[in-house]
């Protein structure tokens, strides 16, 4: 996965989190983790560790193909 898809897949979490009105206080809580670090996860997704990205997608009910084939 190139650059500019890992950059799509960053936008697109941060949007449907603000579309089900949640917080990044909201998600670092679910996830236990702390709001800084579920911030750069959000906006580096590459960065993330894997099953965070699960998780994230878990709690926003996406799933990876929609994230993939950019279908919300």
């Amino acid at each position: 996965m190139n650059e500019i898809r890992y950059k799509k897949v960053s936008e697109k979490i941060r949007i449907v989190r603000l579309t089900l009105g949640y917080s990044q206080e909201y998600m670092a809580q679910e996830l236990g983790i702390s709001q800084n670090v579920y911030s750069k996860n959000e906006r580096n997704i590459k960065d993330a560790p894997l099953e965070r990205v699960v998780q994230i997608f878990e709690i926003l009910n996406l799933s990876i193909a929609q994230v993939i084939t950019e279908q919300v």
